[in-house]
C-alpha cells in the first residue's frame, strides 16, 4: 500500500528547529509547531481510511522542491516527527529515502510517499 500528499512551503531545518531560551533550556523556534502541525494535518488528511500501523517499517520517499538550499538529512526531522503523529508510530521506524531534490523554485514544497507493505 502507498499513498502521497504534498506540504507546502520550504521544510523547516534542524538546524534552525530549536532556540534557547532566557533561563538557558531549549524550545522551538517560532513557527516550528505551526509547519509541524500543517504536516500532520495533511498527512493525516491524505490517509487511507483503515490504514493502520501493524509493526515493522515503513519506507517514506521525499521529493523536495527548495526556494534555498538545505542538506536533505536536516529538512526531513519536522517532517519525520509530524508525520510519526500522523501516522500514530515511531519515527524510528521509519525508512527515509530521497527521491528527488530541486533549489531555486518560487513555490517550494515537499511531496512524500508513504509505503507500507
Amino acid at each position: 500500500m502507498s499513498w502521497q500528499f504534498t506540504v507546502p512551503g520550504q521544510p523547516v531545518s534542524v538546524n534552525h528547529m530549536y532556540e534557547r531560551t532566557a533561563r538557558g533550556g531549549i524550545r522551538k523556534a517560532d513557527g516550528v509547531e505551526a509547519y509541524q502541525a500543517g504536516v500532520t494535518y495533511i498527512a493525516r488528511t491524505a490517509r487511507p481510511s483503515g490504514w493502520k500501523y501493524n509493526g515493522g517499517f515503513v519506507r517514506i520517499y521525499y521529493e523536495f522542491r527548495l526556494k534555498r538550499d538545505i542538506d536533505c538529512d536536516n529538512s526531513q526531522k519536522a517532517l519525520n516527527d509530524a508525520l510519526a503523529i500522523a501516522l500514530e508510530m515511531n519515527d524510528r521506524n521509519f525508512l527515509p529515502c530521497v527521491k528527488s531534490k530541486e533549489v531555486g523554485v518560487k513555490d517550494p514544497s515537499v511531496t512524500v510517499t508513504v509505503e507500507y507493505p
